[in-house]
């Protein structure tokens, strides 16, 4: 879930904490083998509920992780929860007795309860996400030490997606200001958290819509090119809207006045060549880009010779190498027009070679400044401004062409891999004019990396790791996926162009491992505990068209609900209620079809039936 999402669950952990003789000692003390105090186990109870009527929330399906494990409960009628034999992971000492706490993971989820809902005011988000501190107390009477029956308690409060708040932008002279970026910050969850973000239209009109019941909000706005910026003057408290009334569920806010804003200091956002980079030596120039104007002052100056107590002083451009000795090199320097360039050019640069730039001396002098007088600061995202700046030139090589990467499939070695990844085998044609390839790889749509350099061969192979997000989850979200290319690199190490995108993803079908049957409350009800072999997708695990009763003579099958409940004992869980107008025959089967795993993949035909 985004962090725009996970900002409007209200988590409070209410402590049942029982007088333990006088004050606590500070800190707590992570439970071990070796301590004093057995491992305690106690009971979370917890209630879920609108914010805002009060009401309890049904069906919700909460889950508790800790110490890589997950307990999974549903929400009934009155809005309760709870998970038995939870282990506390820290206690202190007071007085000689221990207070038992634990820190967990709630996961909550609302998908089934919003797909039942006609009314759309009537919907919360799908998911919820928080980490929740719960204090545990005895409730053995008179006894503080004791580690068996412990209890607490969380209260989750939601609120529904029924509210639109809209406003407009405007300049200093109340004319509309398109374009400009719009956020929505939380002020009752979670104070200052961002949960929201539009741009405003040619009007300068803006709207947020499915914005959570009751709350109290702040919204800031800034102007496109960042030098505008304003907010309302005041929070704003969004109506508490009992009746669900779609009339009242509107908010408008006043204008926001943008201001001119200068309350950053000036850094480099851009250096070319880039760091470590292979360039031309013909018509060489480097070139930092500011974050805004520099001030032109004496220092700043660039029409005058090097021992004039100028910035150029402070700039050393060498030559450190391959073709003969190190030493400095000459340049010039030039501001554009709108002094947010400053460019380099030196003379007597060769191919084949390597070279560096400080301007460390010059950047941290402090008397490099905006008009506000606010110094130059430096961007830790890029090297080569307070750092010392590298670079290559190519020779007269030729550049390799972009290769054609294949993927291999040899049986025993290299096959298609599931949700949790495998042995990967790539492989691509020689190109005469490559010394070696770089290898790069991009996991979930991140951008590629350097994977393996100078690479000398043309099969290469790897682990790939999880396809799931997130990585490594026991009980994941989505589907992920993992994606190279290559590139090669001439005799002068300038790397050529791109290979085509190899990605891999999970192309394993999910399988029916198991299913068991057991009698449930009333005549003729069961239940079937299906366990298949890959993480599955909710709306499909949980559609009841996807199961259906074979060979069953003269009983008719009713599947009532099915739910499912994600990782436990090593696979993946949906629970089918069925009904049966007489008792059980012998020899009938369960298929399964429509179900699909996270990458999509339908059920593997030669296991996707249990005979019973």
């Amino acid at each position: 879930m985004s962090h725009f999402s996970s900002v409007f669950m209200k988590l409070s952990a209410i402590a049942l904490i029982v007088s333990l003789f006088g004050c606590s000692k500070e800190g707590s003390t992570p439970l071990s083998p070796t301590s004093q105090v057995s491992q305690p186990k106690g009971t979370i109870h917890g209630l879920i509920k609108n914010w805002t009527t009060s009401e309890p929330v049904a069906s919700a399906k909460i889950s508790l992780g800790y110490n890589g494990e997950i307990q999974t409960a549903t929400s009934d009628n009155a809005g309760q929860f709870s998970f038995a034999n939870v282990p506390a992971g820290q206690y202190r000492d007071a007085n000689g007795g221990f207070v038992f706490s634990g820190t967990y993971t709630l996961t909550v989820s609302l998908v089934s309860y919003n797909s039942l809902q006609s009314d759309a005011n009537k919907k919360y988000r799908n998911y919820y996400y928080s980490t929740v501190t719960v204090i545990f107390t005895s409730q053995k009477q008179g006894d503080s030490t004791a580690v068996n029956g412990m209890e607490g308690s969380v209260l989750l409060n939601i609120s529904y997606l029924n509210t639109t708040v809209k406003g407009q932008v405007v300049d200093q002279n109340m004319q509309p200001v398109a374009d400009a970026v719009v956020t929505l910050y939380d002020e009752t969850f979670v104070p200052g958290d961002a949960i929201a973000q539009t741009s405003t239209a040619s009007d300068g009109s803006y709207s947020f819509t499915k914005v959570d019941n009751g709350l109290t909000v702040q919204v800031k706005a800034v102007s496109k090119d960042g030098s505008l910026q304003g907010t309302l003057p005041a929070f704003l408290t969004l109506p508490a809207n009992l009746t669900i009334d779609s009339l009242r569920a509107g908010v408008t806010a006043e204008r926001i006045m943008l201001l001119p804003a200068d309350d950053s200091s000036p850094y480099v956002i851009n250096i070319t060549p880039e760091n470590n980079s292979d360039v031309s030596p013909s018509g060489l120039q480097i070139v930092y880009t500011f974050s805004e104007p520099i001030k032109q002052t004496a220092y700043t100056r660039t029409d005058l010779p090097v021992g004039s107590n100028t910035m150029l002083d402070d700039i050393a451009f060498n030559f450190v190498g391959l073709k003969k000795t190190s030493g400095l090199i000459t340049f010039t320097a030039q501001w554009n027009l709108t002094f947010t360039q400053l460019t380099l050019t030196p003379q007597s640069i060769v191919g084949s070679a390597q070279y560096s730039v400080s301007t460390a001396t010059a950047f941290n002098s402090g008397k490099i400044t905006d008009a506000a007088g606010r110094a130059l600061v430096n961007n830790a995202k890029i090297t080569g401004d307070f750092e010392l700046l590298q670079f290559s030139t190519g020779g007269g090589s030729t550049v390799p062409a972009a290769p054609i990467l294949t993927r291999r499939i040899v049986t025993g070695s290299f096959s298609d891999v599931d949700f949790n990844g495998g042995t990967i085998g790539l492989e691509w044609k020689y190109d005469a004019n490559a010394r070696s390839y770089n290898i790069y790889k991009s996991v979930n749509g991140g951008s590629f990396q350097l994977l393996q350099k100078d690479f000398y061969r043309i099969q290469f192979s790897e682990n790939c790791g999880s396809l799931v997000i997130p990585l490594n989850a026991v009980d994941p979200l989505s589907a992920g996926s993992v994606r190279y290319l290559v590139r090669g690199v001439s005799k002068d190490l300038v790397e050529g162009a791109s290979s085509n995108v190899i990605t891999i993803t999970d192309a394993v079908k999910p399988r029916l491992l198991n299913a068991t049957v057991a009698a449930a409350t009333g005549t003729n009800n069961w239940i079937y505990t299906l366990s298949f072999s890959e993480p599955l997708t909710v709306s499909t695990a949980e559609n009841l068209a996807n199961y259906a009763f074979f060979n069953t003579g003269t009983v008719s099958f009713t599947a009532i609900a099915a739910n499912y409940m994600g990782f436990s004992g090593g696979t993946y869980i949906v629970k089918l209620s069925v009904s049966t107008n007489a008792a059980l025959p012998a020899g009938y089967t369960l298929g399964v079809t429509g179900v699909t795993d996270l990458a999509g993949n339908g059920m593997d035909q030669n296991a996707n039936s249990k005979q019973f």
